[in-house]
């Protein structure tokens, strides 16, 4: 099939990525590659549903049914080559919700704490810090081509400290590198020890590229009682906005404990958007097009390597795993990150995410999911404005 993904979606002057971009980049005309986004418009098969459901004229409470629960299997198979149960799936009002009340539920003393493993996604920490809990830091370890776990630090700390939570991202935000299954076995067994859970971001598990997969928390046998599994339609489709998660949970005792801390946190039913979204976009013909937007993403990540290899041949350019991010090390080249951010905005008009927000002051994360010749453009500027700042010094 074919599908559109050169035309340039319209933002509104609500939407957050329009926002957070520098009103210089918007009037260059360049689209903005912060934010994890897509550029381009969804999928027609999601469009298609949400056109129906707005025709109906129908907006009630809804529940996850069976044919919800179907096709919920069906993608886990058929994207991503895990099987599931239905009875593991539970409804949520979106991943750091569904954190939020495993936070309530698994730490309802305040030492009680949760592991983040930085440089990752803010608002892990957040979700505990805005419920007065501790959050304990068990930083990566950089190499040159990947990061890895630091599992002599994570073992002290889970010794040391009441971690009752470890969060993990995979694939990883905003590195964009896949956490191999060995090392998803190693860190069940360590929780096991320490009897923490293991909370498991996976929203970006569909977006993997040079053939790769990503395996599921779900697939590790040794994390089958303490595994909580947060998926979405939210980066596969586009739908960020939409809140709405699906968190698996295998065991049942975990999984009830769960269920009604959530619904004591006031979830009732869910969006019925968010339902039709599931059934069209869980689908061979909602598969087709995620894969032809893979496929996409993986040609802009070999066009800004290319870009940043010729540019700033000594700045570490992380991911193109999975999730369509990359995260590029700029310390080599910029006195603060302040002075880069300068740069890159007013001078280059190229818009991205600054590493502080990750706790990685003078990296970029940029989002590639976006039409090529947008990619390409912002490229060509980012290179003649780095010609011409090389040419001032």
């Amino acid at each position: 099939m074919n599908f559109d993904f050169e035309t340039v979606v319209r933002r509104r002057p609500a939407n957050l990525k329009r926002m957070f971009t520098d009103p210089a980049v918007l009037e260059h005309g360049n689209v903005s590659f912060d934010g994890a986004e897509p550029d381009y418009p969804t999928a027609p098969v999601i469009r298609d549903a949400v056109h129906r459901l707005a025709d109906n004229g129908l907006y009630g409470f809804t529940v996850a049914d069976s044919a919800y629960k179907n096709a919920l299997c069906w993608w886990f198979e058929n994207s991503r080559g895990v099987s599931v149960e239905k009875d593991w799936i539970v409804p949520t009002l979106g991943t750091i919700h569904a954190l939020a009340s495993l936070i309530r539920l698994c730490c309802p003393q305040e030492e009680d704490a949760i592991l983040v493993m930085p440089p990752v996604y803010n608002r892990f920490a957040q979700a505990a810090v805005r419920l007065n809990r501790p959050v304990v830091s068990c930083p990566l370890i950089q190499g040159d081509t990947r990061y890895e776990i630091d599992f002599h630090r994570l073992e002290a700390l889970l010794s040391k400290e009441r971690v009752r939570i470890i969060v993990l991202c995979n694939p990883h935000n905003p590195i964009g590198q896949i956490w191999k299954k060995e090392e998803l076995t190693e860190l069940a067994l360590a929780a096991a020890r320490h009897d923490a859970v293991l909370f498991c971001d996976e929203i970006f598990a569909d977006n993997c590229y040079g053939g790769r997969s990503c395996p599921s928390l779900l697939s590790v046998p040794e994390a089958r009682e303490r595994a909580v599994v947060s998926s979405s339609l939210g980066k596969a489709f586009g739908l960020t906005g939409l809140n709405h998660a699906n968190v698996l949970i295998p065991d049942a005792a975990l999984r009830e404990a769960f269920e009604d801390r959530r619904t004591r946190d006031h979830y009732g039913s869910m969006d019925p958007l968010a339902y039709e979204c599931v059934l069209a976009g869980y689908s061979p013909e909602g598969l087709s097009w995620v894969r032809a937007s893979n496929r996409v993403c993986e040609e802009n990540i070999r066009l800004a390597r290319e870009a940043f290899s010729r540019l700033f041949p000594g700045a570490a350019v992380f991911g193109g795993e999975g999730a369509y991010v990359l995260w590029i090390d700029l310390n080599n080249y910029f006195d603060s990150e302040e002075e880069m951010l300068d740069f890159l905005y007013h001078k280059a008009y190229f818009h991205v995410d600054a590493g502080s927000s990750y706790g990685a002051p003078g990296f970029i994360r940029m989002c590639v999911a976006s039409p090529a010749h947008c990619v390409k453009k912002a490229l060509s500027d980012l290179e003649t404005a780095w010609k011409e700042r090389k040419q001032c010094f």
